[in-house]
């Protein structure tokens, strides 16, 4: 058992001598150095330096070049008077394409003569003057024995346009 303690107090020894031999005058050194940098005095900040105002620059008056300080003069846009009202509510009619819509007879009440338009599915909806169908906004112009015309607004390179379609009679039926 002593053999034991004496390997103990060994090992007790030598770890000992390893922790004092860790604290080097390596850490010391550094301490050092730190308190002499900063007993050290520092070096005056240079002053802000004066900025000179700039030229001001003054853009030149030329027709064909536009001032981008000045509001651009708003050239005032021509009425189409051929366009289309889109703010109105639309017609039942105005669902279907004219190839799916047929002029099948006329109707004379009190003197107003409507015409009778079949729909696709066979309903029959009855028209006069003014009315509006098809989906390019075709508006009834004139209801005859034989001939319903339409009015439509077509847009061509950016402009409206009106074109005549007429519905004959349609006695296939």
């Amino acid at each position: 058992m002593t053999s034991n303690r004496m390997i103990k107090g060994f090992i007790y020894l030598l770890l000992v001598c390893l922790i004092v031999g860790c604290s080097s005058s390596a850490d010391s050194e550094l301490a050092r150095y730190i308190y002499e940098v900063k007993l050290r005095k520092s070096a005056p900040i240079e002053p802000i330096p004066e900025l000179l105002p700039l030229e001001t620059y003054i853009y030149p008056e030329h027709p064909e070049r536009r001032n981008p300080f000045k509001l651009k003069a708003v050239k005032t846009q021509q009425v189409d008077m051929l366009a289309p009202n889109t703010a109105r509510p639309k017609e039942p009619l105005e669902m279907f394409p004219l190839d799916a819509l047929k002029f099948v007879g006329i109707w004379k009440q009190g003197g107003v003569t409507w015409g009778l338009v079949s729909q696709p599915g066979g309903v029959v909806t009855r028209v006069k003057v003014g009315t509006y169908m098809g989906q390019n906004f075709g508006r009834i112009i004139s209801i005859t024995e034989t001939s319903l015309k339409l009015e439509e607004r077509v847009q061509a390179s950016g402009k409206w346009d009106s074109k005549i379609t007429t519905f004959n009679l349609n006695t296939s039926e």
